[in-house]
């Protein structure tokens, strides 16, 4: 990629990698002139705001539950890379150096169609099993995350996550990691929920329990066990499983 005119302007696409994308002007552009050769129903396809415009797009969806289809550029080889979300969820990535595969994929994507049927209509885009989860729902994204962090693995603290597990208003919520110690959401999407407590390792079988708006400290130390117990504890009896989308999904259900 390479950049025209001063440091204030949008950066361009590199013509010898992406010719039809420099013809078109942009990445949004040529997305939207490939489909319309095609026939198939893209919608708006949008720049990004910011100085590197010409280089990314994005495709909204038909489905409520889907975000934006983003694509950028690669900028040493013709690679045109995807990352779509849904519900603060990343539900499928991919890459392809084929403009109208891409614009396939951006069409299926604006349909709204099923992510099985848009990995299997457009091959290069990855769908994995926890995103298939959440399109089910959230409580099977919620217990495909389980299933993931109960496997033993070298940097899985797995005591702990078995204990918590344990703990049936832990198992319905979403858990997650961070720096070796185990949170738990009351959503399922990003930014997850931060009023729960987390549960951090010390070492020699032992955990620190830091409740939201405390300062961490190391005493008083629990085993596992008692650590979960203690999260359960200082939960509101008001909260229940995990919902589907973002912290800020969780706010506007129990503001309304």
């Amino acid at each position: 990629m390479t950049r025209s005119g001063p440091s204030a302007q949008p950066f361009q696409p590199n013509s010898d990698l992406y010719p039809d994308v420099a013809t078109a002007g942009s990445l949004a552009a040529a997305l939207a002139q490939c489909a319309s050769e095609n026939g198939w129903e893209l919608g708006e396809a949008r720049s990004a705001q910011d100085r590197s415009s010409l280089i990314c797009a994005t495709v909204t969806s038909r489905n409520p539950r889907l975000d934006g289809f983003g694509v950028h550029l690669g900028s040493r080889e013709r690679v045109f890379i995807v990352a779509a979300w849904g519900q603060g969820v990343n539900l499928t990535n991919g890459s392809t150096d084929d403009l109208t595969e891409l614009a396939r994929a951006a069409a299926a994507w604006h349909e709204g169609v099923p992510l099985a049927a848009l990995a299997a209509a457009v091959p290069f885009l990855e769908v994995s099993a926890l995103a298939a989860a959440h399109e089910r729902g959230p409580e099977f994204a919620v217990a495909e995350k389980w299933r993931r962090y109960l496997q033993p693995g070298p940097y899985q603290n797995v005591d702990v996550i078995r204990a918590a597990y344990a703990q049936p208003r832990l198992r319905a919520l979403f858990p997650f990691t961070s720096h070796g110690s185990l949170l738990f959401s009351r959503c399922t999407g990003w930014p997850f929920s931060r009023d729960m407590s987390a549960i951090h390792r010390l070492g020699d079988g032992r955990y620190a329990v830091q409740h939201r708006d405390e300062e961490f400290t190391k005493t008083p130390a629990y085993t596992a066990e008692e650590a979960a117990a203690l999260v359960v504890a200082r939960m509101s009896p008001t909260w229940g499983p995990a919902i589907s989308g973002t912290a800020d999904d969780l706010q506007d259900r129990e503001s309304s």
